[in-house]
């Protein structure tokens, strides 16, 4: 059964900036969850996951480009609401405790509330941290980002008052779990894991 994947036009923008810096190569549609992009459309040099919102090296099973567009499975007709998007398997574990989440956004959004749960004060400590343009906490979504505009679009309500930016690749949810383990005052990899 061929499987859709969706992503926000921002962050496919941030992939392909990241794949090609110099803009020399040229992009290839490998199936409905891949893109390759190298120097020759026909020889990808590395390949964008859609669904995993990641660029890993080409080879292997599933970086095979398809020779024809697979089938579309049938979907009812658009009716403007969101669409979900179920971005992959993700899991942290606390003290021992694994939790299993479906997105990148839900594993931030749970290790954070579960980090505050265990020890009360990181989210304070993690919103004096800030990014080159943003932080990924904040009493108030405005001081999220830099931009206004970002504001409405990737903040979104965590538990005891707290907004957290929404908008982060693996790479970067990884470094937001880092640094908000460290704040707790765990050791990242012992006493707070995560599969990213």
């Amino acid at each position: 059964m061929a499987s859709l994947s969706f992503i926000r036009a921002s962050k496919l923008a941030e992939l392909l900036q990241s794949a090609d810096p110099e803009k020399k190569m040229y992009v290839r549609i490998l199936n409905t969850t891949q893109l390759g992009v190298g120097l020759d459309p026909l020889q990808p040099m590395v390949i964008i996951s859609l669904s995993k919102e990641t660029i890993g090296p080409t080879g292997g099973e599933d970086a095979q480009p398809t020779t024809t567009a697979a089938p579309v499975p049938d979907h009812p007709a658009f009716d403007g609401t969101k669409i979900s998007r179920r971005s992959g398997d993700y899991w942290f574990e606390i003290s021992g405790k694994r939790i299993q989440c479906g997105s990148l956004r839900q594993l931030l959004a749970e290790a954070l509330k579960a980090l505050e749960k265990k020890k009360p004060g990181t989210l304070d400590n993690l919103s004096r941290i800030r990014g080159r343009s943003r932080r990924i906490v904040a009493r108030d979504a405005n001081q999220l980002f830099d931009k206004a505009h970002l504001v409405k679009e990737y903040a979104e309500r965590l538990d005891g008052g707290w907004y957290f930016g929404t908008n982060n690749s693996a790479r970067e949810t990884g470094v937001w779990l880092q640094r908000a383990a460290e704040c707790a005052g765990f050791k990242p990899g012992s006493d707070f894991k995560t599969n990213l």
